[in-house]
């Protein structure tokens, strides 16, 4: 299974690499850059991630190393509420979008929350929201790391 995983692993990052390099080539930009650099953090996140999981006791273990591996690849995953709490400074104020709500009853409650703080404060109520969570989710997941054994 471990050479299955990284075979995976392997034909995922030299593609996803490939075309980017080649997106970059065709037309220079600075968030083709940003993407490229997003998925050498990641290839390189789950190539650990994959080595910690196979060692003898990886998962469970005294010495266990994927706990820190899982923390440091949704790390990024922090940045989504930051940029939607910046989209919604750019625009003065928090958008609803009908079109966009699915069936997701979670999704729906959080929007409408957004919407009601908007109504209350500002479009500076769901911006300070959105920040504080993600900041805060960033400071759990580097709290959570801390305790995790990494030699």
């Amino acid at each position: 299974m471990k050479i299955f995983f990284l075979l995976v692993w392997g034909m995922l990052s030299l593609s996803l690499t490939g075309v980017m390099v080649r997106e970059l080539w065709i037309a220079p930009s600075w968030s083709g850059a940003f993407v490229l650099l997003l998925i050498a953090y990641y290839s390189f996140c789950f190539f650990q991630l994959i080595r910690a999981a196979y060692r003898p006791w990886g998962l469970l273990g005294p010495r266990r190393r994927s706990g820190y591996w899982v923390c440091l690849v949704l790390l990024p995953l922090t940045l989504l509420p930051l940029r939607s709490a910046y989209d919604i400074w750019l625009a003065g104020a928090y958008r609803l979008d009908a079109d966009a709500a699915g069936p997701s009853l979670n999704l729906l409650i959080v929007r409408q929350l957004l919407a009601w703080l908007q109504e209350l404060v500002g479009y500076l109520g769901p911006t300070l929201v959105l920040i504080a969570a993600g900041v805060g989710m960033a400071l759990l997941l580097l709290r959570l790391s801390r305790g995790q054994v990494v030699r």
